[in-house]
């Protein structure tokens, strides 16, 4: 297996926030952030070709090299550092809702356009530096 030696996604991008006003990190410039997002959309193109549907694409289950390449992964439950990420509807498993398509979220139907949905959110995190979408909406109220 490749080591990652940026981590993931979500975690590099909260390294590049300012700790204060006069803090100013070295942020990725605009050329390695369009790359890493046309990463990912090949990624996602390359599972749709073949007929596979990702579920939970978000920047904590993309992981960057030290070059920052970034791949898709999917750590789903293994690592609890993200739990807060996902919601438990009704006694069944956790969801990531702030990623889900309104159609996942209705009927539990997942494709490769509800893929293409949790790219823009993830579009959306990469521009905040990992802001937690919908924020200030309890997950309940995203039904």
């Amino acid at each position: 297996m490749e080591l990652m030696s940026n981590g993931d996604l979500k975690g590099y991008l909260r390294s590049h926030r300012p700790q204060n006003e006069d803090d100013i990190p070295e942020n990725p410039t605009l050329k390695q952030v369009l790359q890493m997002a046309a990463e990912i959309a090949d990624g996602m193109a390359y599972l749709a070709a073949r007929k596979f549907v990702h579920r939970d694409l978000a920047a904590r289950n993309c992981m960057v090299a030290e070059d920052l390449t970034v791949k898709i992964g999917d750590f789903g439950m293994t690592r609890d550092i993200y739990e807060t990420d996902y919601y438990r509807k009704g006694g069944k498993g956790l969801l990531p809702v702030r990623w889900m398509a309104p159609e996942s979220l209705k009927d539990g139907i997942f494709t490769s356009q509800s893929d293409i949905w949790s790219y823009g959110v993830v579009l959306w995190e990469m521009a905040t530096l990992a802001s937690q979408p919908y924020q200030g909406l309890a997950k309940i109220d995203l039904w």
